[in-house]
C-alpha cells in the first residue's frame, strides 16, 4: 500500500458464495471489487443520462468528499495480527488508512449525474 488511498470499501463480515459454499471474508479482496461495482453502477447511470464515464477517479472523489463515509473509528493495525505494528490512525475526513471514507451510493451518483 501506498498510503495515499482516496477511498475504502467496507470489507468487514462480507459474506460470499464459492461452490454453494458461503464464506465470510474480509479485506482489499472484498472492498476493492464492491467499490468497483459501485463505481461501474455511477457510469452505467451517467451512459443512461448521456453523459461520458468517469475516467480517471481522483479529481472526482476529491471534488466530492461529501460522497462517502467518513471512518473515524477502528484500529487498523489490529487486523494485520501483529502485535508490534505501528501505522496510520483513522481521522476525521482524509486519512491514509480510509482516504475519504466508504462511498454512499445513491450520494456517487447524484454527484455522479452532477
Amino acid at each position: 500500500s501506498s498510503g495515499i488511498n482516496a477511498e475504502y470499501g467496507m470489507s468487514d463480515d462480507f459474506w460470499i458464495i464459492i461452490d454453494r459454499l458461503i464464506m465470510n471474508v474480509a479485506g482489499t479482496s472484498a472492498a476493492t471489487p464492491t467499490v468497483a461495482g459501485l463505481v461501474a453502477m455511477a457510469n452505467d447511470a451517467r451512459l443512461n443520462a448521456g453523459k461520458p464515464v468517469l475516467g480517471f477517479l481522483n479529481p472526482f472523489i476529491y471534488q466530492n468528499p461529501e460522497v462517502f463515509f467518513d471512518i473515524t473509528l477502528g484500529e487498523p493495525s489490529a487486523a494485520c495480527w501483529l502485535d508490534d505494528l505501528e501505522g496510520y490512525e483513522v481521522a476525521p475526513g482524509w486519512d491514509p488508512v480510509t482516504g475519504f471514507g466508504t462511498p454512499d451510493y445513491r450520494r456517487l451518483v447524484a454527484a455522479a449525474l452532477a
